[in-house]
């Protein structure tokens, strides 16, 4: 409750509405940071930057290089051994580039300057439902909050139902919102393409089909994320400018404190949120978010709607960006707002939170390595490297997890020649890397939306992405093996996915594999002490999840009330009340 009540005032972030210059001004962006922020970052950023490269540096001096005094390639143990030197290597280069690209957003983060909203538009408000996935009562919370959104327009609420559920109908009709499903219409249920089955883009691309040309505006919101009533204040004014194809909202989570993988999950999105997405709006190439984003009908029209991919809003958010506004000949764009207008729920299940990054980083995967899901060549050199660096996390994570337990297998099973390393030279100046970034970690909280985000350190954050190293990993292989990852929704509320061994069996076989490294490493004397750390490290990413999730459980069945007898004749759950009509102004 605290932290919904937090994100519910951090409504008009970006600051007070203002009137426009003339009807259809372009958005206008103002720096996030101040000079001197800025100028402070890029220092930090070079501290950490020298640090790494010095502790680089020192490990490749001659005498650390395995095989000193070799020349040429020498035989297969000093040809083995150099090569896991130089994965070492790279494994710390790709940590600098991390951070490199964190600063390269910072660094141009910027916010739009908020406009008085147009009068009289047509707007459609959207919601969907999986009825095997999603709760109704969950949906209907949205529902009702979607009524309240005040605007001096035509705003007409929809749910999509993938299910054509009865009872989902029969909701609708009792709320005063219209329903539409294409369950049992195989035009709009097809195996691939813009209505490609049981996905989301599919879902909303046949409601565009049949409804979306009566509309000025479309906005869309997953059932799990409830708006507030400024919602469309807050962000219709920048479809003023002409080239506004779509304007996108904060994704926060208001159930942070529900366990720990909640409250990872939230913690996760501060940075994004705060300076990831902000620094899209300064490259010009703000990202399209699955829930809580705004389009205009007629730039979705011109490169036929959603996309068709598991992480179908970074497919669509490429592709608009590189479409051209036939109305004015000039590129379409995106706006970024880091007002909150709507609080979600994030994944409360370490299942429900594992699927989810697995689609994220699958989906990611999947347009790299696809020649025909890559960026078009219509899309500019700015946006098309501000996308790479969008695209450069989950799979520089996935190449340095495999690449660093590769070259410490090598080391510890064959017992080449790992080079001779001073253990307290090694841990100073690994310590300096670390202890630079952590700094810079703690200066950038500045970025951060709410008051209790720049408060919080975000360990259980850092750690929650430490465990989802593994999938990562999985994901990558998948996409490069060419094996199509199916939509999975995220289970929501009472219908959330229960833990079971299964959840956690890429972990454990995780933890085996650094157990068995260990172990042989032992059995055959093979005594490096610094490379143990990686295979310890790894064991505890494997081992943490399970014993984390056991001990949550255990707490829970503890803490949870005796149920209370009910009456003969009394129903299972009450009926919900009805309500009247949506906000007018």
């Amino acid at each position: 409750m605290k932290a919904r009540l937090a994100y519910a005032r951090c409504g008009a972030t970006a600051g007070p509405l203002r009137p426009p210059r003339r009807p259809d001004a372009p958005v206008e962006l103002r720096p996030a940071a101040s000079v001197a922020a800025r100028s402070v970052l890029t220092l930090l950023v070079l501290l950490n930057s020298a640090t790494g490269l010095l502790f680089v540096g020192w490990l490749l001096l001659p005498q650390h290089v395995p095989g000193p005094g070799v020349v040429g390639l020498g035989g297969w143990q000093t040809i083995a051994a150099r090569l896991a030197f130089c994965v070492v290597v790279g494994v710390e280069l790709i940590r600098l580039a991390q951070n490199v690209v964190v600063w390269v957003f910072a660094f141009h983060a910027k916010d739009p300057v908020p406009v008085d909203p147009p009068v009289g538009l047509r707007v459609a408000l959207l919601t969907t439902i999986v009825p095997s996935k999603e709760p109704i009562d969950v949906a209907e919370r949205t529902l009702r909050r979607l009524r309240e959104i005040v605007y001096c327009g035509r705003v007409d609420v929809w749910i999509l139902d993938e299910g054509d559920d009865p009872e989902v109908r029969a909701m609708a009709a009792r709320l005063g919102v219209h329903h539409f499903s294409r369950k049992g219409r195989p035009e709009y249920n097809q195996p691939r393409g813009e209505f490609r089955a049981r996905t989301k883009s599919g879902n909303h691309n046949a409601w565009r089909a049949e409804h979306e040309h009566r509309y000025d505006v479309v906005a869309n919101v997953d059932p799990d994320h409830v708006p507030l009533p400024n919602f469309l204040e807050r962000t219709l004014g920048y479809f003023r400018d002409p080239d506004v194809a779509f304007v996108v909202t904060p994704q926060v989570y208001g159930n942070m404190h529900q366990n720990f993988v909640a409250h990872g999950a939230s913690v996760q999105q501060y940075l994004y949120n705060g300076l990831i997405a902000r620094g899209g709006n300064g490259l010009d190439a703000p990202l399209l978010t699955g829930t809580g984003h705004l389009y205009r009908p007629a730039a979705w029209r011109t490169i036929g709607g959603y996309q068709d991919s598991i992480i179908e809003d970074h497919l669509t958010s490429i592709r608009i960006h590189a479409a051209v506004n036939p109305a004015t000949g000039r590129r379409w764009k995106g706006v970024y707002t880091p007002d909150v207008v709507a609080l979600g729920e994030g994944p409360t299940s370490w299942a429900d939170y594992f699927n989810q990054q697995k689609r994220w980083a699958a989906g990611i995967c999947e347009i790299l390595f696809r020649r025909d899901l890559r960026a078009p060549r219509e899309l500019p050199a700015r946006r098309r490297w501000q996308y790479r660096l969008l695209q450069f996390y989950y799979p520089s994570v996935a190449v340095s997890l495999l690449l660093g337990n590769a070259a410490t297998a090598l080391y510890l099973l064959t017992g080449v020649d790992a080079g001779r390393l001073d253990p307290q030279v090694w841990a100073a100046l690994w310590s300096s890397t670390l202890g630079s970034w952590f700094l810079l970690w703690l200066w950038l909280r500045r970025f951060n939306i709410a008051p209790h985000e720049r408060e919080e350190v975000g360990m259980v954050g850092m750690a929650l992405a430490l465990f989802a190293g593994p999938v990562y990993v999985a994901a990558a292989v998948g996409a490069l093996l060419r094996r199509r990852l199916g939509f999975v929704v995220t289970a929501k509320g009472a219908l959330r996915t229960v833990e079971s061994l299964r959840t956690f069996r890429l972990h454990l076989c995780w933890a085996a594999v650094a157990a068995g490294l260990l172990g042989a490493s032992f059995a055959l004397d093979h005594d490096y002490p610094l490379l143990r750390v990686w295979p310890v490290l790894t064991l505890l990413t494997g081992l943490a999840p399970p014993a984390i999730a056991w001990v949550e459980n255990v707490r829970a069945r503890r803490d949870e009330p005796d149920p209370v007898p009910r009456p003969a004749g009394a129903p299972e759950r009450p009926v919900p009340a009805t309500v009247g009509g949506g906000a007018s102004c």
